[in-house]
């Protein structure tokens, strides 16, 4: 908000350098078509596996010459991980440790469902540690990747030699575990053959000419005893097994052959690394009461487990807290918790490779959500990449959902409004007098600052909390609550912070507001709150996906040359970049502040000065933040940026767009 500077930003734990804003570009995929076969530390095994691995490697080398070994004794994760990055197929020979298991009695993340690799290069084929799937998350395979995993227990859902035989249901646990962490990897099939040679999955998979279903179920190895199931550790994935029924392995186990994958996928798309291109489309909005779909804590709401650097994980939204089939995007919240590393968070339909933008960034030990709109895949998931500052780094994902889009003309369009300020508590806009913890407020939206007295849905702004004497977060909605189970924005103490938000209005015209903080506490806090649009039942626009693209980079001269000095506004042309067409009144995106030399704040709107009574983002010195913006544009598709800073200052800003309404 304008002319509040965070004095208090000495001390705070930062960002980091710009290192941690998404960069421009992304990796792609190789041609010909690459292959890395990767030899595990398997003790007296490892001989026989590397044989077999050659043998491999002269199949695939009729097909391509791009084939990469990486073998036992010097197969550590360092090397795996470099070779692995852009690769079509990832074969594996090697010891398994999936989970259940006889030894542990709950997950390892960080231990099972990956690679026994070695610990250190050249220490012999019995140095041997393993790397779990959070590991296999950061593969950052090429689009449509295939993986091969051969000879491993567990993975196709058997048990160690002489252990036993696996009832069905621990059978398919660990088939979905096992193949969980290198789909986040970027495969879209993990084939796991524990006895067989795998000769006849290459050559289908380069002259097949037909569907990963159709080659794994002509392997000369079928049973023809199929189960299949919808993945739950991989939403959107479909899970089999073909259990050897009729000949049972000598031990009793029958499942030796699993694979989890889109069964659609065709073998040349695998070969190609090639996916398709992102298709726009347009709808109406409809609100829904905010909902938590994603919490990656393990609070029984959507698939449980952090997110590791450098890994693509896919959310199933679409049949989730009301948002129904057919979805094309959503309104939300993004919220980042108990971070290991600093880092940003990238949120999208569809993930091929690092992306070149960012959704939200944010420093260690701090809550940090961001509201956006968001596009969906056809398939109702969300793909979500965190890029943290070093190897390993972990974060938990929330995704609170506000509303969707669908492919029609019968929901609520979007009307260009403002932005105007209807709340501002420290001078009696609104409501007077601050926000005590756990006591809601109603807000009066309908008929304020020239918004109609009638037939408004939902609106589109942005919230603003002043110096929180607790952290916590504030909740907004259709309806009070004194304990909601989602939330807004979330802050430390004392800071001055703002995020987006798009919420359904009460049939009375109101939205409501709580302040939540630690129990058996009284918080106290101001709040200011920007409309930058709103929805109706009868006329406004309709809303157009965009694959997101990077419009405005004042580091590098894109949209405007940098950085932009304090006080000064400047003008940025929107139509016309990133697919935003001429005639569009406004545009869904995100806002990033990078590099700034002074704490203060930004605003974004059709015009804009350094009294503009509204803003975007605050933010100190040294933390770069991200905030979602729907932001009107002028008649000939302008929009102004100010940075609210004493003069001779100068920051750079960054806008992603993602979307635009006509």
């Amino acid at each position: 908000m304008r002319k509040l500077v965070l004095a208090l930003a000495i001390g705070m734990l930062i960002a980091g350098s710009a290192a941690t804003v998404a960069p421009q570009s992304a990796r792609a995929a190789s041609a010909p078509a690459k292959v890395v076969i990767v030899v595990g530390a398997t003790q007296d095994s490892t001989a026989s596996y590397r044989s077999e691995a050659d043998a491999a490697a002269a199949e695939f080398a009729k097909y391509t010459s791009n084939v990469i070994k990486v073998y036992s004794p010097n197969a550590t994760w360092s090397a795996v991980a470099v070779a692995a990055q852009g690769a079509n197929i990832l074969v594996y020979l090697g010891h398994g440790s999936g989970y259940p298991n006889p030894y542990v009695g709950y997950e390892q993340p960080n231990l099972d469902n990956g690679m026994g690799l070695n610990a250190a290069a050249g220490g012999g084929d019995s140095n041997t540690q393993y790397y779990g799937e959070n590991f296999m998350a950061q593969l950052a395979l090429a689009p449509n990747a295939v993986v091969i995993l051969n000879h491993l227990c567990y993975a196709s859902g058997d048990t160690e030699w002489g252990q036993g035989v696996p009832t069905q249901a621990v059978a398919e646990q660990r088939v979905d575990g096992y193949a969980s962490g290198f789909l986040r990897g970027g495969a879209k099939a993990v084939i796991a053959e524990g006895v067989d040679d795998i000769g006849p999955y290459i050559d289908g998979l380069f002259t097949a000419h037909s569907t990963i279903d159709s080659v794994w179920k002509s392997f000369p190895g079928f049973h023809n005893h199929v189960t299949s199931w919808a993945s739950t550790r991989s939403p959107g994935y479909t899970s089999q097994i073909d259990p050897n029924l009729d000949n049972p392995a000598s031990d009793g186990d029958v499942y030796y052959r699993s694979m989890v994958s889109i069964p659609s996928l065709s073998t040349d798309d695998a070969i190609s690394g090639q996916a398709p291109g992102f298709v726009s489309q347009s709808g109406t909005y409809y609100p829904v009461a905010p909902t938590r779909v994603v919490d990656t804590r393990g609070n029984g709401i959507g698939p449980t487990g952090k997110l590791s650097s450098g890994g693509t994980y896919t959310y199933q939204i679409a049949g989730k807290g009301g948002v129904p089939s057919g979805a094309i995007a959503i309104t939300g919240n993004l919220t980042v918790t108990n971070q290991s590393a600093s880092g940003w968070v990238f949120l999208g339909p569809t993930i091929l490779t690092m992306p070149g933008s960012s959704t939200v960034n944010f420093p260690v030990g701090d809550n940090r959500a961001n509201g956006a709109t968001v596009p969906l895949s056809a398939a109702g998931t969300l793909d979500a990449w965190y890029k943290g500052s070093n190897v390993g780094a972990t974060t938990d994902l929330l995704i609170d959902v506000t509303g969707y889009f669908l492919a029609d003309a019968n929901g609520n369009g979007y009307v260009q409004y403002g932005p105007h300020r209807i709340l501002d508590t420290r001078d009696g806009t609104g409501l007077s007098g601050q926000f005590t913890s756990g006591t809601p407020r109603q807000i009066g939206v309908a008929g304020v600052a020239g918004l109609p007295a009638t037939g408004i849905v939902a609106v589109a702004g942005n919230v603003t909390v002043v110096n929180p004497s607790y952290a916590g977060f504030v909740y907004l909605g259709p309806t009070a609550s004194s304990d909601p189970s989602s939330s807004t924005i979330n802050f430390p103490a004392g800071d001055i912070r703002a995020n987006n938000f798009i919420v359904p209005v009460a049939a009375d015209g109101t939205i409501a507001a709580v302040f939540h903080t630690h129990p058996g506490t009284t918080g106290r806090l101001d709040l200011v709150i920007d409309i930058s649009g709103y929805f109706t039942a009868t006329g406004g626009t309709l809303f157009h996906t965009l694959s997101p693209a990077r419009i405005l980079d004042t580091r590098s001269s894109t949209g405007l040359g940098g950085p932009i000095p304090a006080a000064a506004p400047q003008t940025l042309q929107v139509t016309g970049a990133g697919g935003v067409p001429g005639d569009a009144v406004a545009i869904s995106a995100n806002l990033t502040v990078t590099q700034q030399s002074y704490g203060g704040w930004a605003a974004m709107g059709p015009a804009v000065s350094p009294s503009t009574p509204f803003s975007n983002l605050n933010f100190p010195v040294s933390d770069n933040r991200a905030n979602g913006v729907i932001v009107p544009l002028t008649a000939d598709g302008k929009v102004q940026l100010v940075y609210g800073a004493p003069s001779g200052q100068a920051t750079h800003l960054i806008l992603d767009v993602n979307g635009y309404f006509k």
